[in-house]
């Protein structure tokens, strides 16, 4: 049922090349777009491989890998030497990045929760916490003014983008502003959180969880 799951998502996406689910002559001449995305589909009990062509191969990548996730299947790519077989049953380790120091993959919190503690400077002044299927959080800012951003994907597709806030300032339009790498960023006053704020939300976005008292997101349209 897993793999079901996951194929009648994906093909969606990447229609199949024949079969019951491929596209029509006359779709594929409405949508020239979907010629590019057509995949060859070899179906087995316990597996399915995919092949596609390499005008969407770097797309392709991280959306079937977020359709493993989703369908709660394992996902393998055999090109670029072969990624170890995953099975999302963590979403450690997670890629940390920031403006001092090479990205590392990390699979314990105390690790970030150092390099946050070394924003203290403006050469210091943001960093941003990645899971294996792209959704991330990120913070800007240094000494005890921040701000925070989060994406996390709903499906292999979807999306939300949020910006965190304090609910006690009843959402104020407000304008303040946090410097990050230099640059004075306009946000809501009410978007300006403290250290330990941060700490707080990252560890929440670590475990999947909402913990963090008084902080409310708010979408973010791009």
């Amino acid at each position: 049922m897993d793999l079901q799951r996951f194929f009648h998502q994906i093909r969606l996406i990447f229609p199949p090349m024949n079969g019951a689910f491929a596209p029509s002559d006359e779709e594929l001449s409405a949508r020239p777009d979907l010629e590019e995305r057509l995949c060859d589909y070899c179906i087995g009990e316990d597996i399915i491989y995919l092949s596609l062509s390499y005008s969407v191969a770097d797309s392709a990548y991280n959306l079937v890998k977020r359709a493993a996730y989703f369908a709660g299947v394992g996902f393998f790519s055999p090109s670029d030497g072969g990624e170890a077989l995953v099975y999302f049953e963590s979403r450690c380790p997670m890629l940390l990045e920031g403006g001092w120091f090479q990205a590392v993959s990390v699979s314990d919190f105390g690790s970030v929760r150092t390099k946050l503690g070394e924003m203290t400077a403006k050469e210091r002044s943001y960093l941003y916490l990645t899971d294996p299927v792209g959704s991330y959080i990120q913070v800007g800012g240094f000494g005890d003014i921040f701000t925070v951003e989060r994406r996390v994907y709903t499906d292999c597709m979807s999306y939300t983008h949020q910006k965190a806030g304090y609910l006690s300032a009843g959402g104020s339009d407000e304008e303040g502003c946090v410097e990050i790498a230099g640059n004075q960023v306009s946000v809501k006053r009410h978007q300006i959180l403290s250290g330990g704020t941060v700490q707080q939300l990252f560890w929440d976005f670590f475990r999947q969880t909402e913990t963090a008292d008084q902080i409310g997101w708010t979408e973010i349209q791009l």
